[in-house]
């Protein structure tokens, strides 16, 4: 038996519509449906586009940014230290409890599997009804592609979340591919990381293809042509399609595209991550790293930035009293009611710069990572790097410093090959510090599924991972 979806729009923060009553019209007492363009845009505002509560901001415990300050006891032995434990040290059970013993998933709507998925049913309700809705061709056009866009976004962390690397497995089990809104009794088997991948690609061409004839829009909080280009870039990066990722990147700087000059110290600190920043092409969804001050930046990573003259260094952390360096506003925005990511145009220089790479284009990978140095770095002066293995590692550390704490890391460390990874724990101040290491292309790589969802869903095959048992600290 199918049915419609009923579907409630809940719009907070600068989302919030009023017009509610002339939202959607009531077919019957189980079945109410968007009308025209306008209620279909404002359905996917509320329901399809990212809000302000990131599900993938646990993805920070896992990489090697991170790291718990054991100089100070309180910060050992406060509760934050504590939860985090299970991520922060890749146990198997961090899908369902936490350090202290709570349950994290034991409602299937706590988790990022869930979350990602109710958005997707948003926009999966928004292309059921858009090509019938009333209204001019154009503004279906882009609702559509819009919609399109958001949900292949939420793909791709679904697939980077649950499924092995693509470079790695594409064959893989991923995740359900969900692309309506009608539901049926079945439960919803994985289909595979090529499947996901290739329903990606084809949702951002089709969206790209769509808005390509329409005025560019910037600074509304829609996904644009621009943010599109660069978002296929970096799948086709993660494909390794590195022609492909170079032609994508390329439309970024043709259609206006440009790099903030960081350098000169106008107010860059106040504006990097917010439409006023002019490479920024799309702002959404909410703090993709999550905010626990006994966990900082570790001090490897710290060492890699040029702490005099990079701006994104002077601009991103800040020596807080004698408990080392945290992240400030620019990567670390205290204010859960902002819109804090975004799509901007250094990203489209390092994915082409990288691929380029890849294919032995030294010279074009060169200029591109130059330029974005220059607009990042006082004083700095082009180098030239010699051999492909050796301009590839440059291009990959521009793009962690870059990035830092936007939630690229964890992703890109699966498509490098799953790099062995240490965290240094300690539980109480005197005890032994414990050192916990995620293994080179360690099962946990793919994280496990909560347990909670198995039990919803019985054709979601669980990973490897969830079977691994404690993982022991030495």
């Amino acid at each position: 038996m199918k049915y419609k979806l009923f579907f409630i729009l809940s719009i907070t923060g600068i989302f919030f519509l009023s017009a509610c009553s002339e939202f959607l019209k009531e077919q019957s007492q189980d079945e109410i449906i968007p009308q025209t363009t306008t209620d279909l845009r404002e359905l996917l505002m509320g329901s399809g586009y990212p809000d302000n509560n990131e599900p993938t901001a646990f993805t920070y415990f896992l990489d090697d940014d991170v790291e718990l300050y054991l100089a100070i006891a309180e910060f050992v032995e406060g509760s934050a230290s504590t939860q985090y434990f299970p991520s922060y040290t890749w146990q198997s059970t961090f899908a369902d409890v936490d350090g202290l013993g709570n349950p994290v998933g034991e409602s299937a709507g706590s988790t990022a599997y869930y979350k990602l998925y109710e958005r997707i049913k948003g926009c999966n309700a928004v292309l059921d009804y858009i090509d019938d809705a009333i209204g001019p061709q154009v503004e279906k056009d882009r609702v559509k592609a819009e919609a399109l866009a958001v949900r292949a976004l939420y793909y791709f962390r679904l697939v980077n979340l649950y499924g092995e690397p693509y470079n790695y497995n594409k064959e893989a089990l991923g995740v359900p591919l969900k692309l309506t809104s009608t539901m049926t009794e079945a439960f919803m088997p994985r289909n595979t990381v090529a499947e996901v991948y290739d329903t990606i690609v084809s949702n951002l061409k089709t969206a790209s293809a769509l808005l390509e004839p329409l005025p560019i829009i910037r600074r509304s909080y829609h996904i644009n042509q621009p943010a599109i280009h660069i978002l296929l870039s970096r799948i086709y990066l993660f494909m390794e399609n590195y022609a492909a990722c170079m032609e994508e990147a390329s439309k970024v700087m043709e259609k206006g595209g440009v790099l903030l000059n960081m350098t000169s110290g106008a107010g860059a600190a106040s504006y990097y991550l917010k439409y006023e920043n002019p490479e920024v092409e799309w702002m959404f969804g909410g703090r993709p790293q999550a905010n626990q001050s006994p966990y900082i930046p570790a001090p490897e990573f710290r060492a890699s930035f040029d702490q005099v003259n990079d701006a994104r260094f002077r601009y991103g952390f800040s020596t807080i009293t004698s408990f080392s360096v945290t992240p400030l506003v620019l990567k670390y925005i205290s204010s859960s009611t902002e819109t804090l990511q975004a799509m901007r145009t250094a990203e489209a220089y390092l994915n082409r710069a990288e691929a380029n790479a890849q294919l032995g284009n030294s010279a074009a990978a060169l200029s591109d990572l130059n330029e974005l140095r220059r607009n990042r770095i006082v004083g700095y002066t082009d180098e030239n790097i010699s051999g492909k293995e050796a301009l590839v590692t440059a291009i990959r550390d521009e793009r962690r410093k870059e990035f830092c704490y936007e939630g690229f890391r964890w992703f890109d460390l699966r498509r490098y090959g799953m790099p062995a990874i240490t965290h240094r724990f300690q539980r109480e101040s005197g005890e032994p510090v414990l050192v916990y290491t995620l293994a080179e292309k360690d099962p946990m790589y793919t994280l496990p599924f909560p347990n909670s969802l198995l039990l919803r869903n019985p054709a979601l095959i669980q990973n490897p991972s969830a079977f691994l048992g404690e993982r022991m600290g030495y």
